[in-house]
């Protein structure tokens, strides 16, 4: 669960690899720290400490019901833009069961309130998602939500950040 991060470690926290499963159909695989996401997505008014805390006292009805919402805002703000101009939503969001989100953000308040500053961190979680069209797509620009950034997008051996300054990109999914 835990484990010392080296400065790479820290630097690629957030990351997507893109894949084409079919000439209509692309997939994104993401390794996301998720505590940190739920925190920017949620409540970024509060402090991470106090929205951990907070999180931790959530009842599993309360805390289902923000992960439906995580969910929902995931899918209006990822998408992929046609040269057309039409946008197609990342949809069929799978994150992790409630058992692992809860582990995760207990560990990361463990981590938080650990009496030495440690390069520890809770390792990043796997999350999916799909977009589906009726026709071929071969060139798209990308757009993820803010919170995910800074994320490395890996397609085929192309990579780049998205980030604050540069929240979209140009792919060709020849």
């Amino acid at each position: 669960m835990f484990k010392t991060a080296q400065a790479q470690d820290l630097a690629h926290l957030n990351s997507v690899e893109i894949k084409r499963e079919a000439n209509s159909a692309i997939s994104f695989n993401f390794a996301l720290n998720l505590p940190n996401l739920l925190h920017r997505m949620l409540a970024p008014q509060s402090s991470y400490s106090a929205f951990l805390n907070a999180q931790v006292e959530l009842s599993d009805q309360a805390f289902d019901r923000q992960i439906a919402q995580v969910s929902a805002r995931l899918s209006d703000r990822a998408f992929m833009v046609l040269p057309s101009g039409a946008k197609l939503q990342l949809k069929h969001w799978q994150l992790p069961d409630q058992k692992s989100l809860r582990d995760a953000l207990v560990s990361s308040l463990i981590l938080l309130n650990l009496p030495q500053k440690t390069n520890a961190h809770v390792d990043p979680m796997n999350v999916t998602s799909t977009v589906q069209t009726k026709h071929p797509i071969t060139r798209v620009q990308l757009q993820l939500p803010a919170a995910m950034n800074p994320i490395l997008v890996v397609f085929k051996t192309d990579q780049f950040w998205l980030t604050d300054q540069i929240p979209s990109a140009i792919i060709e999914l020849n």
